[in-house]
């Protein structure tokens, strides 16, 4: 099978290597399609110390059964599945543990139907613990934002406040149930927030860009003992610039990353199922697709975001 190998700094390389094999738990995956992840760009955009090179990476992979072990029950070759993996995706092939497979509705594509990042999203949604009528804030509102805001809009916000500095996002935001959109190139938040909540700001702020200034923002869009939602992948260092405000302001901190495997899966399922109900849309997050041959192209979109875009995804014919 062929299969995109990270030598170094943007450097995928395609080599050619044995098909996986499986055990009796297992089933071997035709890949079809593999999201480029933004916790990914930062390893093929610098070779970074204390990683090992080469890197055999991907991870938000859908496609489909090949072949399956003797204990394997609950698929049948053929069977359209998403996958929860945490690596080796940017190839044909792939081998994976039955409970960490997902079935895809015939009406989804490939290309949408990506587990781990909706399991992020579910996952995140869940422990924000959102109420009926809560006013919620999403700073960044690139492909995880948009996921959230749609699953933010089921759990029954009365205000979903979505903040970027893009309009075309801005816009599909809107579309997507954002009941107020904000430039803050454009249009100053705080103030912005403060009139659509009486001055008291949002319940729930989830910071979703994973830079400094989205991080910076976030808490001053947070009216006092709301719940701060830590979302965005923050690689490297990032400074809480006023910790006392932080602490003065009694936030309800919640760190919306996900490291337990049970917590993963039960989100996967989740999520799939609200993806296979059509009661989230991915179909408009995916906008730019690459084939195997391309993957540096398709993560120097990522990196470099030109207009329109929210989501880069691998496809293998």
């Amino acid at each position: 099978m062929k299969a995109a190998i990270l030598k170094d700094a943007h450097n995928f390389v395609i080599e050619d290597m044995p098909s996986p094999k499986i055990n009796e738990t297992e089933l071997l995956i035709k890949v079809k399609a593999c999201g480029v992840c933004h916790s990914e760009i930062h390893q093929w955009d610098h070779k970074i110390e204390g990683l090992k090179y080469p890197r055999f990476i991907g991870h938000e992979v859908s496609g489909i059964v090949v072949n399956k072990g003797k204990n394997v029950s609950k698929f049948n070759l053929g069977d359209r599945v998403a996958l929860w993996v945490d690596g080796k995706g940017y190839a044909e092939e792939i081998a994976v543990k039955e409970d960490r497979v997902f079935p895809i509705d015939d009406e989804i594509s490939f290309a949408e139907a990506m587990a781990e990042p909706i399991a992020c999203t579910t996952n995140g949604v869940i422990k924000a613990n959102i109420r009926l009528g809560d006013k919620v804030v999403l700073v960044g509102t690139g492909f995880m934002g948009l996921i959230l805001l749609q699953q933010i809009k089921l759990s029954g916000a009365s205000e979903i406040i979505a903040v970027d500095v893009r309009d075309e996002i801005l816009n599909l935001a809107k579309e997507l149930g954002a009941t107020r959109i904000i430039n803050s190139k454009n249009e100053d938040p705080v103030e912005a927030v403060k009139k659509l909540t009486n001055g008291e700001g949002a319940d729930i702020c989830f910071e979703v860009g994973g830079n400094q200034a989205t991080l910076d923002l976030a808490p001053q869009l947070c009216r006092m003992e709301g719940k701060l939602v830590i979302f965005g992948y923050h690689p490297g260092q990032r400074v809480i610039r006023d910790l006392g405000f932080w602490n003065w302001m009694a936030f309800d901190i919640i760190n919306a990353h996900f490291r337990d495997l049970r917590t993963i899966l039960t989100g996967s399922k989740i999520g799939m199922d609200l993806l296979n109900k059509k009661m989230i849309n991915m179909n408009p997050l995916i906008t730019h697709i690459y084939p195997l041959e391309q993957i540096n192209d398709a993560f120097n979109a990522a990196k470099e975001k030109p207009k329109g875009f929210i989501k880069a995804v691998v496809v293998i014919e």
